[in-house]
């Protein structure tokens, strides 16, 4: 029997949201849930959620794939990855680190003027979760944090073929994450109604007894 995955959430700057993490921390292994029944599987590699600013995900992107690449730190230290080009736009992204280990790091920023897509984003990370756990994944990252970062530089064709591979899991993962939110809404408005037809078969029970 597989063991539950570790999931460890981390506040990380003086001015990050206390609230926002707490959030985070009570919704995160929700999300994991879901995203197991999905695909029917749960990912072995623990998983760090890093709550912090937009201004610092490009630097902590850098240093986590760059150390799991085993890049020198001088090099990822002045580095940066394409995938955090525009990090205010991020909600989460989701990162190989050292020690086989993945780190989501979640935009702290964003979620807090929009706490409703906290769950949503959550569900993001876990489909990514999942699909950097699969055979062959993580070589690739790999492979092209080494690219990006010039250390081992690759030939455009295999390039392409890494950056083609990295944009077919970003569909992938807002198309699951689109299925399961859905299932999820559809699930809570069954309960409503079931809740609302239990209350309104009490209620005329109830008037007919005093009748």
């Amino acid at each position: 029997m597989s063991q539950p995955t570790q999931i460890t959430v981390i506040r990380d700057g003086l001015f990050t949201s206390r609230r926002l993490t707490a959030d985070i921390n009570d919704t995160v292994t929700t999300a994991q849930r879901l995203v197991k029944e999905h695909f029917g599987r749960r990912p072995l590699t623990a998983v760090e959620v890093v709550v912090t600013s937009p201004k610092k995900i490009p630097g902590l992107a850098a240093a986590a794939q760059g150390a799991a690449a085993g890049i020198p730190e001088n090099v990822y230290a002045e580095k940066r990855l394409s995938c955090t080009a525009k990090p205010d736009d991020l909600c989460s992204l989701t990162v190989i680190a050292p020690k086989n280990t993945i780190r989501v790091l979640i935009n702290a920023k964003r979620l807090r003027r929009r706490p409703r897509e906290i769950g949503a984003t959550l569900v993001w990370a876990f489909v990514e979760v999942d699909q950097l756990c699969r055979k062959g994944s993580l070589e690739r990252r790999i492979a092209l944090t080494r690219h990006e970062m010039g250390t081992h530089v690759l030939p455009k064709g295999k390039a392409r073929s890494l950056y083609r591979i990295e944009a077919e899991m970003e569909d992938e993962a807002a198309k699951v994450t689109g299925q399961i939110v859905g299932k999820v809404i559809r699930q809570n408005r069954q309960a409503e109604a079931a809740a609302a037809r239990e209350e309104a078969t009490t209620a005329a029970t109830a008037q007919n007894a005093a009748a």
